[in-house]
């Protein structure tokens, strides 16, 4: 996801929820990512990339959410019991 432009997309780990770990026992809070192209990162669930794919390609557009003042996204996995969150922001 780094083009012409030079642009990253930082993915971190911000929050466990329910029982306080990730269920597939890949995330904890403070992990981080630098996406630099549209494959899945490694070490990163699947299913949690999928979920937060669409995020990642607005904000790298120049997206923004109109619930949000600047260009940062939270968004967590699918899993019901234990959502892990993660916040996408782009760095330059």
């Amino acid at each position: 996801m780094s083009g012409a432009s030079g642009k990253r997309v930082r993915i971190e780990v911000v929050d466990v929820m329910g029982a306080g770990s990730c269920s597939s026992g890949l995330h904890d809070i403070g992990q981080c990512w630098e996406v630099t192209e549209a494959v899945v990162p490694q070490g990163m669930c699947a299913w949690a990339y999928n979920s937060i794919q669409p995020f990642i390609t607005a904000l790298y557009c120049n997206g923004r959410f109109p619930w949000r003042d600047d260009p940062v996204s939270r968004v967590c996995c699918p899993d019901a019991d234990n959502p892990v969150a993660f916040q996408i922001s782009i760095e330059p």
